[in-house]
């Protein structure tokens, strides 16, 4: 299998990495419009292609895949031709910004019978196979989670391109509800299993900046019976992770590298790397890509990463919405009946 990385910053590093601890798997080419990061990809590609142009990729051909690691605003673009051209897509998250575009690109995939799979890497880690394990076998019926994500800044990016652009409405089409919001929306839907009810969200913005990003979000994600709470927030002062489910007969809490649990074998005490402390996650990409692999190899399965993008999307949107009227509860936009769930084979 080739596979072509567009975008060569913290992401398409960190794929280049990735990709070359899965056998089977050939890095044929890296495009990358920014000089000095074209340099960059030629030191760590010596024998593939680098060049700076998708044109140039799409009409060389003889790739495979196509793992778009731009920021935000060029992923649907550049998703949307690679599809065209005949290329399966893996794309980073947010694949859309806007559930309208996640639509418009599923729809594109589908039409050019061509797989279309989201970067949703925190679905094969670690503290999600442990929160998975206490839903499916430990805490009784789910009644509520709550994820908690501070920083002391947003994530950096690389010199030679803009460090800063997760600040940029432009690129980054919001802040960090659908930079790392996207990542806990896509996880709740696969502990829950279905969509929520209806969203309510507030976000914080820099004083007498209305037009700036959000730095700060509150998010309630309302399933009818139970619920999913979610703080985001890039000023916080310091780096920590916190999930946790509770159920019925027990709970499970991750604080960083310590995990508490309790239903009916008593309560556990764990070890575990913290997510913080590394934004690449390099040892998340295996299982990621083995299922990659498998639902490339069963078009019947295709339709699940796209039903999970279509309603991540629809839950940050909605959740954009609700902050826009006071974080008042609203039921989500849009009106598909798929499930947005996304079931990962067991890692």
């Amino acid at each position: 299998m080739k596979v072509a990385i567009v975008g060569f910053g913290t992401a398409g590093g960190g794929r280049l990495s990735g990709y070359r601890s899965v056998p089977g798997v050939e890095v044929a080419a890296i495009v990358e419009p920014a000089a000095e990061r074209r340099r960059a990809a030629a030191e760590q590609l010596p024998h593939g292609r680098v060049m700076a142009s998708l044109d140039e990729l799409l009409a060389e051909g003889g790739v495979d895949v196509v793992d778009v690691c731009t920021p935000p605003a060029y992923h649907v673009p550049v998703a949307h031709r690679a599809l065209t051209a005949g290329c399966h897509v893996i794309c980073e998250k947010p694949v859309a910004v806007s559930l309208a575009d996640a639509q418009e690109l599923i729809a594109t995939a589908r039409s050019h019978e061509r797989l279309l799979y989201p970067s949703h890497n925190y679905g094969t880690s670690p503290m999600m196979r442990l929160l998975r394990q206490a839903v499916d076998a430990g805490i009784g019926r789910l009644e509520s989670a709550r994820f908690q994500i501070l920083r002391d800044r947003h994530a950096r990016g690389v010199h030679g391109f803009r460090p800063d652009w997760r600040r940029s409405r432009e690129l980054a089409g919001g802040g960090i509800l659908l930079d790392h919001g996207t990542h806990c929306v896509y996880m709740a839907l696969r502990l829950f299993g279905e969509l929520p009810a209806k969203i309510s969200c507030t976000v914080g913005r820099p004083v007498g900046s209305p037009d700036a990003v959000d730095e700060e979000a509150a998010v309630r994600m309302d399933f009818g019976s139970a619920v999913c709470d979610i703080e985001l927030s890039w000023r916080a002062g310091l780096r920590a992770n916190h999930y946790s489910v509770t159920g019925t007969e027990g709970f499970l809490r991750i604080d960083d590298d310590r995990v508490t649990a309790e239903g009916p074998d008593g309560p556990q005490v764990l070890d575990l790397a913290s997510p913080s402390r590394d934004q690449t996650h390099l040892d998340w990409f295996p299982p990621m890509f083995a299922d990659f692999r498998q639902t490339l190899a069963d078009p019947g399965r295709w339709h699940v990463p796209a039903d999970e993008i279509a309603g991540t999307a629809r839950v940050i949107e909605t959740a954009y919405r609700s902050a826009a009227v006071g974080g008042a509860p609203l039921a989500l936009v849009g009106d598909d009946t798929r499930p947005g769930v996304h079931t990962v084979s067991p890692v």
